[in-house]
């Protein structure tokens, strides 16, 4: 009963997007744990892309509801935002130094704030939805 309250669609994003932002924050994290780690090779979390277009899905999928398993969908299906995975991006041709290391800690750094600051929001976010939840089953 209580998924009916928690299962919303604004929730569900939130919720993709903390999930995706937890990974971006231990990636750079391994990143800056081996910026003195010869030949390592940085990672990167790439999700903002991939969560447009399973937004872009989900309302597509939302416009034409498929009743029977022979009708077509519209759009891409494993693009749904149930589906969303954020990817992991490993940039092995890149060498800044000469110990084949291509991390550079003052762009992990920006990053790592960047990540901070969304995380950050995403969280303001989902208790905002879970105030206005608390106000419509309480009254105050």
């Amino acid at each position: 009963m209580l998924e009916r309250y928690f299962n919303t669609p604004n929730l569900t994003v939130l919720n993709k997007v903390l999930d995706a932002t937890t990974i971006k924050g231990q990636v750079i994290a391994n990143n800056i744990a081996n910026v003195d780690t010869p030949n390592f090779k940085r990672s990167e979390v790439l999700f903002e892309d991939k969560l447009k277009e399973a937004l872009t899905a989900k309302k597509s999928y939302n416009r034409l509801r498929i009743t029977d398993d022979q009708h077509i969908p519209l759009g891409d299906r494993s693009a749904s935002l149930e589906s969303f995975q954020p990817d992991v991006k490993t940039y092995n041709t890149l060498t800044y130094r000469n110990d084949g290391n291509n991390v550079d800690i003052d762009f992990e750094m920006a990053e790592s704030a960047k990540n901070k600051a969304v995380y950050d929001a995403v969280v303001q976010s989902m208790n905002n939805e879970f105030t206005l939840l608390r106000l419509a089953i309480t009254g105050r």
